[in-house]
Parts: C-alpha cells; sequence; structure tokens
C-alpha cells in the first residue's frame, strides 16, 4: 500500500457502512453523477470526478487496509501534507462535516447505488438520513433557511404572528421528512416526476401547504372577509393582528414527552431572504462565460443590454442602434446569433434548467419573474418582432 505522510489523525470515530461499495468503475460513476446531478452539491461532484480520473489507482492510493473502505480510511488517516490528496481531503472533511456522506456513491451499499443509477427511488431517499433522529435532526438543520424564507414571504398575507407561521411551516417539514418518496394516491403527478424531485423541493410544497392550508382557517378570531384583508393589506401593508405570540404551541411529540414549537426552532438570524443567491449568481456566471467565451466582447454588451442582464440596463433596439451607431436589424442580428447558439449548446441549457429548478424549489417565482424572463432565453420572438 502507498505510505502517505499525513498530519495525526483526530478522524477515527469516522465510521461508513460495512458493506459499504468501495470500488466504482469509471462508467458507473459517471451514470450516478448524470442521475443524481440535482441531489449532490458542487464538492461532492468534483469528488467524483476525482475517482472518475483515479478509477484505475484509488484504492491503492488511497487505502491503509485491505478491510476498510478506502476513501474513510484516507479521511480516518488525517490530512496530508502536499499534493493532489491535500485537495481531496478538504473536499471529504466538509462534505462529512456538513452531514451528506451518502452523497458519496463509495459509501452506499451497492443496493442503494443501483437504486439510484436505475432510478427505482428517488437519490435523496437515500443521499439524506430521514429515519434516525441524528439524521432527521441533521436535515431540520439543513433547511431551516428555507422555512424561514418561506414564511418571510407570508408576512402581512395572512393573519398570524411569525412564530404561528413557523409552527406551520416545521409541520410542513416533519410532513415532508416522513413523506418524501411516497406518491400521494391523489397525486397526478407521474411516476418519473415523483423520482425527479429533491427533497428541497417536495419540502418547500410541503411547508407552503401547511402555510396556506391552515394560516387562512387559523389567522382570524372573529372571520373577516377576503375584501376587507385585502383592503387593509393595502392601507397598511399588513393585516391586524389578532393572536398573542403562541411560542408553546405543541407541535410534536418523542419518547420524551410533547415538544413546543420553542424546542424546535432556530433563530431568526438563520432567516437570509438570500439562500439562493450564492448558488444563482455562480450558475448565471457559468452561463455568461460559455457565451463569452464564443462572442465578441461588442455581441456580448449588446445581448447583455436587449436583456437587460448581468448588471446592464435594458436598453431597446433603437436605443442601442443610436448608441453603436448601427442598424435595428444589425442589434437583432447580434441577439439572434446569441439565442441561436443557447439553444444548440447543450452544456449552457443545462445552467438554465438548474437556474430555473433552483428558483422553483426556492418558492421566489413573482419576485424572480423579470429575471427568468432575462435569463432564460428559450425563443427569439421579441427580436423577430422587432425586425
Amino acid at each position: 500500500m502507498k505510505s502517505l505522510s499525513q498530519k495525526k489523525s483526530e478522524n477515527k470515530n469516522f465510521k461508513v457502512q460495512s458493506n459499504s461499495i468501495n470500488f466504482i468503475d469509471a462508467e458507473d460513476l459517471k451514470k450516478y453523477l448524470k442521475v443524481a446531478n440535482n441531489f449532490i452539491g458542487e464538492d461532492t461532484k468534483e469528488l467524483i470526478d476525482w475517482l472518475i480520473v483515479n478509477n484505475k489507482t484509488y484504492i491503492s492510493d488511497l487505502s491503509t487496509d485491505d478491510d476498510e473502505n478506502a476513501l474513510a480510511g484516507f479521511y480516518k488517516a488525517g490530512e496530508p501534507s502536499k499534493g493532489d490528496l491535500k485537495a481531496l481531503y478538504k473536499l471529504l472533511k466538509d462534505i462529512i462535516k456538513s452531514n451528506r456522506i451518502m452523497e458519496i456513491p463509495v459509501f452506499q451499499t451497492k443496493e442503494q447505488f443501483e437504486n439510484i443509477i436505475n432510478k427505482k427511488v428517488p437519490a435523496d431517499t437515500i443521499i439524506l438520513d430521514l429515519n434516525s433522529e441524528s439524521g432527521r435532526a441533521a436535515v431540520a438543520k439543513k433547511y431551516e433557511p428555507l422555512v424561514h424564507k418561506i414564511c418571510h414571504q407570508w408576512v402581512g398575507k395572512i393573519n398570524l404572528p411569525y412564530d404561528d407561521l413557523l409552527g406551520f411551516a416545521y409541520e410542513g417539514l416533519t410532513y415532508a421528512m416522513n413523506n418524501y418518496g411516497k406518491k400521494n394516491k391523489k397525486s397526478t403527478a407521474t411516476d418519473e416526476a415523483v423520482l425527479s424531485y429533491t427533497f428541497g423541493q417536495f419540502a418547500a410544497y410541503c411547508i407552503l401547504n401547511q402555510i396556506k392550508g391552515n394560516g387562512v382557517y387559523a389567522s382570524h378570531l372573529v372571520r373577516i372577509s377576503p375584501s376587507q384583508q385585502k383592503k387593509e393589506r393595502q392601507e397598511k401593508g399588513h393585516n391586524t393582528k389578532n393572536f398573542s405570540l403562541s411560542g408553546d404551541k405543541v407541535v410534536g411529540h418523542n419518547d420524551e414527552g410533547s415538544k413546543t414549537l420553542f424546542d424546535f426552532i432556530g433563530s431568526a438570524e438563520n432567516s437570509s431572504n438570500d439562500l439562493d443567491k450564492q448558488d444563482l449568481e455562480k450558475l448565471l456566471s457559468e452561463a455568461y462565460k460559455i457565451l463569452e467565451k464564443n462572442f465578441s466582447d461588442k455581441t456580448m454588451e449588446i445581448w447583455y443590454s436587449f436583456y437587460g442582464v448581468n448588471g446592464h440596463k435594458q436598453l431597446s433596439n433603437k436605443e442601442l442602434a443610436a448608441k453603436y451607431n448601427v442598424a435595428g436589424s444589425n442589434i437583432s442580428y447580434y441577439c439572434y446569433k446569441v439565442n441561436a447558439f443557447i439553444l444548440k449548446n447543450k452544456e449552457i441549457l443545462d445552467k438554465f434548467k438548474e437556474i430555473k429548478e433552483l428558483m422553483n424549489e426556492c418558492l421566489n417565482d413573482i419576485d424572480r419573474d423579470s429575471d427568468m424572463r432575462g435569463t432564460m432565453v428559450t425563443n427569439t420572438e421579441n427580436i423577430d418582432n422587432e425586425e
């Protein structure tokens, strides 16, 4: 076995399933990346790419014990002092620290792995631990920002204080953890669609449904007509609050007895409205870089300004023609070239698909609608109209 120069290990307690796969050939790893693309993090994808590139040697490169999972043994041995393995160790450490080790296929059992690549179950049913107490706690912590984000969107729209909205939201998250991957008898979704939902998408739907379904009925001691509620929102910006705080509301039970809202909710500091901002900006940046590699600066400046994206003020065809001292038909031609390229380029279309899925998952379509029209360019209708 290859000898590694490594720092003293502090990771001896790290454990994986005893029947984990350990070795997976490159072709199967590529299948996993394709199927699980929406379910795993960028750091996990980078780690799997390393396993693909070093497929023939990674067992001997990493292993220190014939009877142990090579990647797990590598982590337990501690951080290497230098080289590519140091970068690999950092990726692995971040994934383990964020309770996402099941995203890495070599830590799965053969049955779990085959169920994912053969699309027999949604990947998140295996990647996320929705059964054990510690696993569910990790999932609840991971999706706490999403809970707060959706609650913020309903402040003033339903006549309830914020902690009541949180109570309904956490009930929705609990329902999602109990029912993810199971098709409701009344559901009209296809089996293929059910298998493609990430847990985040399903949880967002359940949280929203719980707030809307219960909040409307619980929001008034004395019924106030929808027209009166609308008038209050227009005049005051919110509805009159009739309820006192209800942080002691019972929202769950365990072996220790009833659990109140205060036992479950986290700090409102976790309620960032920019939950998806970094991921969205990264995807947009990657899409723009692809375009900028294939078109001149002038063409991209015109395209950005025509759609008002990437920090550019939106300008009409005539305004752009005057700015660049060219005919309006030339502006249309520049934009048409970029759009035609987008429609034929799978890589950039995949980026736009991810952007759309991210927006849907965070249930912020109203706020993002103008951005969507600018970034999800899938036809050239407006250009044709200019011509």
